[in-house]
């Protein structure tokens, strides 16, 4: 399988995770709830109703496959805080024949 990731071209273990993160449901409410504004892991947790110790789990692989971006920031009594925003807008593949297929990701 082919993967483009924003105009790149993916190894085939990371078109393989991608599918997995594709196939859960967690994970899947993590991207689409990050899609407009970036959001703390506490926030996605009441908003989604996916326990936050999974959002922590979701958000560490999602950032690592490269579909979530992370920022951080200290508040004013100086304790750091993070926010998790999607990279994706869309996710799209194309089975094209038995052998092959390709999965466009932006």
């Amino acid at each position: 399988m082919q993967v483009l990731q924003q105009g790149r071209i993916l190894e085939n273990k990371d078109a393989d995770n991608i599918l997995k993160i594709m196939s859960n449901d967690q994970a899947m409410t993590i991207l689409r709830s990050t899609i407009d504004t970036p959001k703390s892991a506490w926030d996605i947790s009441v908003m989604s109703g996916v326990p936050l110790t999974q959002v922590y789990r979701w958000v560490r692989r999602l950032h690592t496959s490269g579909l979530v971006r992370v920022s951080g920031d200290t508040n004013l009594s100086g304790k750091k805080f993070f926010m998790y925003q999607s990279k994706v807008s869309s996710i799209k593949v194309t089975l094209t024949s038995i052998t092959e297929s390709v999965m466009e990701i932006s």
